[in-house]
């Protein structure tokens, strides 16, 4: 007889896509999938302390943003979200099977990677939500070349983009990694 599962430590599984893409173009994704698929979102400010809101189906993501900024974060479900969270990983953890979708501003330096990710326990959900992302990817450019500071590059072929960071690429704004030094150069800019 197989043992029963620990549900305090259910198997995760996870996806990571890797992006660079302007912050109302992902707003303007988040926004979509809520709409049409009448799901709940989190909206999380990290600066200058912790705070998080919640958007009920149906509500207005995107004034809910406007009114909540500077916004760092969106997490997406199907359920309503818990908001007592002091802090993003307490957030996360007392809202399982959310897509989460971080939202980098454009600086002085440039822009940086950021990533629509999951980490879940179900799988249906997790191939659900893969599955939309999939969509949305289908509209972006992908293969970068990272570059570190000392000259070398590196080809990463699943390193997506969309048309915002495409266009500001090639008004020359460095595309920053989302943690240290180097710089990407996308193969399709014009």
């Amino acid at each position: 007889m197989a043992a029963k599962p620990n549900l305090f430590y259910p198997e995760m599984t996870n996806f990571v896509l890797p992006l660079h893409a302007t912050r109302e173009e992902l707003i303007a994704i988040a926004v979509g999938w809520a709409d049409a698929h009448d799901l709940h979102v989190s909206i999380e400010r990290f600066f200058p302390d912790y705070l998080v809101g919640a958007v009920p189906a149906g509500g207005d993501v995107a004034a809910a943003i406007a009114e909540f900024e500077p916004v760092r974060r969106v997490c997406l479900r199907r359920h309503p979200f818990d908001i007592v969270a002091v802090n993003q990983a307490q957030h996360m953890a007392m809202n399982p099977e959310s897509l989460i979708v971080v939202l980098e501003p454009l600086s002085d330096d440039g822009l940086r990677a950021t990533a629509l990710t999951s980490r879940m326990g179900d799988l249906d959900a997790l191939r659900w939500w893969v599955g939309l992302v999939r969509e949305a990817a289908g509209a972006m450019g992908r293969g970068a070349w990272a570059i570190e500071p000392g000259g070398r590059r590196v080809y990463v072929a699943d390193h997506w983009h969309t048309t915002g960071a495409q266009e500001l690429a090639a008004r020359g704004v460095p595309m920053l990694s989302a943690v240290g030094s180097a710089t990407f150069e996308f193969d399709d800019l014009t």
